[in-house]
């Protein structure tokens, strides 16, 4: 295993045309244990990695480069942190939403679902968190501060990944049984629009440049779509890695990056399209990354062998 990773890593800092170089994996203390979605508390400057496999999730000081995994007694999928950094939510397939002290890493209260929980974000303007039922047609709005169920929007079977875009007040919610993305207006809680993907299939991994306008998808097919974040409109279609879970996007660099099959593609992002510029080999099990909004530094997290890792990715401009 030790072997394998160090061949990765001088494959991906000799590559001439990478624009990524892999630092040396951090083990994650406890053991092996399958990783989900991963998100960032600017605030706090820390990286979360969902870490069902553990009934935990990892957090990573950006800072220091610390790890730490914090129990929480149920599985978890998808997480993310308040606008003040106080709490971290996270829920997944133990059919349950817990809130995290971030500073005593406590749960201080938690909220039963009717079905598995996936992703999970915050909305800032309202002060509510948006959480998918994994596989199921709800998208439950929780109210974070009583940990109530406020609402439940009926969406179509399988979301995936979504974000919440505050400059045109709507959720994106990727849908991997119709290969499309639904459009929720968060004020009436309903969806407005829905939108066709073209030939991507099996939609998971979704990100948003706000400031421009678009809407990134990636299939588990190999294809990522750019969409126009005001009507739907499909922009352009590229040829990517298949199998990512999740992606991220660097609006500064305007870079998109695609986890999946063993290595991370980076695509840059130009107007309408995008081009892939380069790539570095990851473990089998990585399909999930995350950028440090200060240093652009990337963030994945994988189990192989009997341990669990973090690594960062530096990120050549």
């Amino acid at each position: 295993m030790i072997i394998e990773l160090a061949i990765a890593f001088s494959f991906a800092m000799s590559a001439p045309r990478d624009v990524i170089s892999a630092e040396a994996p951090i083990v994650v203390p406890g053991g092996a244990g399958h990783f989900d979605f991963m998100n960032v508390d600017p605030i706090n400057r820390l990286v979360f990695a969902c870490h069902p496999g553990k009934s935990s999730f990892t957090v990573i000081n950006l800072d220091t480069k610390g790890v730490k995994d914090v129990a929480v007694g149920t599985e978890c999928n998808g997480i993310c942190a308040d606008a003040k950094g106080k709490y971290v939510f996270a829920g997944g397939p133990g059919k349950k939403l817990v809130r995290v002290d971030t500073k005593t890493w406590s749960t201080t209260g938690s909220l039963d679902l009717s079905g598995p929980a996936d992703c999970t974000q915050y909305d800032a303007k309202r002060g509510v968190l948006y959480v998918d039922n994994d596989d199921g047609t709800s998208l439950w709005v929780v109210n974070p501060a009583t940990m109530k169920l406020t609402a439940t929007v009926e969406i179509k079977e399988a979301p995936e990944y979504m974000e919440y875009d505050s400059t045109r007040d709507r959720i994106f919610q990727a849908i991997k049984s119709s290969s499309t993305v639904q459009v929720i207006n968060p004020g009436s809680k309903k969806v407005v629009d829905e939108w066709k993907l073209g030939g991507l299939t099996s939609p998971h991994g979704l990100a948003i440049d706000r400031k421009m306008g678009r809407v990134f998808v990636a299939g588990k097919n190999g294809k990522l779509v750019v969409l126009d974040a005001n009507n739907g409109k499909l922009l352009s279609t590229v040829e990517v890695v298949k199998g990512s879970d999740q992606i991220a996007y660097d609006p500064t660099l305007q870079r998109v990056y695609i986890p999946g099959e063993s290595k991370i593609q980076v695509v840059q992002i130009s107007g309408n399209t995008g081009t892939v510029i380069g790539s570095a080999p990851v473990a089998k099990d990585c399909h999930r990354v995350a950028i440090d909004p200060k240093t652009h530094a990337l963030w994945v997290a994988f189990a192989e062998g009997s341990d669990s890792f973090v690594q960062q990715f530096t990120v050549k401009k």
